[in-house]
């Protein structure tokens, strides 16, 4: 089993990726990812330079979010820690996340704003790891109030996030089973 043989080795290298979201109003939310890599042995750079164990890339980013329709409307990072001083120059790339529309595509778009030789591509893997976080904060918040069941389909604003995102939500799948037989009884009653 692969689990057992980590037990015998120690670490090498470790990236950890910490998201969090935090409210802002009744309806925005402002979500924070931060990104850590460290390397635990020393190594010899592509020019035989060597490097000495610990922290590598260690980046911050805010995003505050508008839910209609849910959108980076400000965007800020820090790089703390970095390989070359001249990756501080690719936080330019993050005002162009400021209109960035959460929906299907979004890590193909951030990807075209900061990806490749654009930009950096650790801060791009971190913004795209928040999309997630960005969709699951903004949901857990609107719904830490009970709002009435939907009369229809059409009236579930979070639909385009939620069919088709995994198995269980598949449109023949037992969340939109559910989903669906709660918006039916619901119809019944009123």
């Amino acid at each position: 089993m692969l689990s057992e043989m980590i037990k015998e080795h120690s670490k090498i290298h470790t990236r950890n990726i910490s998201l969090t979201t935090y409210p802002q109003s009744d309806s925005r939310v402002l979500v924070q990812g931060e990104l850590k890599d460290r390397r635990y042995i020393p190594v010899f750079d592509v020019t035989g330079k060597p490097k000495a164990p610990g922290t590598i890339h260690h980046m911050s980013l805010f995003l505050l979010i508008d839910p209609n329709p849910l959108t980076i409307i400000q965007a800020e990072a820090r790089m703390i820690t970095v390989p070359m001083e001249e990756c501080q120059a690719t936080l330019d790339r993050v005002a162009q996340l400021q209109g960035v529309e959460i929906k299907s595509g979004f890590s193909n778009q951030i990807r075209q704003i900061m990806g490749g030789n654009r930009g950096c591509t650790h801060l791009c893997t971190l913004v795209v790891a928040m999309g997630q976080e960005i969709v699951h904060g903004w949901l857990t918040q609107k719904r830490s109030k009970k709002s009435p069941i939907p009369a229809s389909l059409d009236q579930v604003k979070e639909k385009g996030f939620l069919i088709d995102s995994c198995r269980i939500w598949k449109k023949d799948g037992p969340k939109m089973k559910e989903m669906l037989q709660a918006i039916e009884t619901n119809g019944k009653t009123h």
